[in-house]
């Protein structure tokens, strides 16, 4: 895979970084159209140990989420890592934090500390109607934290 220089890395870290943040919002918020949106027809996405390929897995997997707690995800150190034939490959961490769903409007969740610490790898693909789209993401756990 070929890394590229700075100057041409940037502009598209911006805008794909743009997109992982839609995406992690979208799914913290429940809409899954929206994040399907984001990925392409023939996407792979690697979430918690398993594989899921297709929008048909990643929306079962999506529906199959529990309600009775809510997730929200924090995206840092995002950069370019790589760009193969017609691809970008964006690598971030990620922490998830879980939490019992709010019994009330407005009420403020408490949660112990982040569920876990993930490296994510996403690598996106230029669609000529939709612009940059998830081809592949990745999501393996850098680490544990203690309970």
């Amino acid at each position: 895979m070929t890394a590229l220089p700075t100057r041409q890395a940037a502009p598209l870290l911006a805008e794909l970084t743009q997109q992982l943040h839609v995406f992690f919002h979208a799914l913290d918020m429940r809409r899954y159209e929206r994040m399907l949106e984001l990925f392409t027809d023939d996407c792979r996405w690697l979430r918690q140990g398993q594989w899921l390929e297709g929008k048909a897995a990643v929306r079962t997997a999506l529906e199959a989420r529990p309600t009775n707690f809510d997730t929200r995800h924090v995206l840092t150190n995002a950069h370019v890592s790589a760009c193969p034939a017609g691809l970008v490959e964006v690598e971030a961490y990620m922490t998830a934090y879980r939490h019992p769903a709010a019994a009330q409007p407005g009420e403020v969740p408490s949660c112990a500390g982040p569920l876990r610490f993930n490296l994510t790898t996403t690598v996106f693909r230029r669609d000529t109607d939709c612009g940059w789209r998830i081809a592949e993401q990745r999501m393996v756990a850098a680490f544990a934290f203690a309970g």
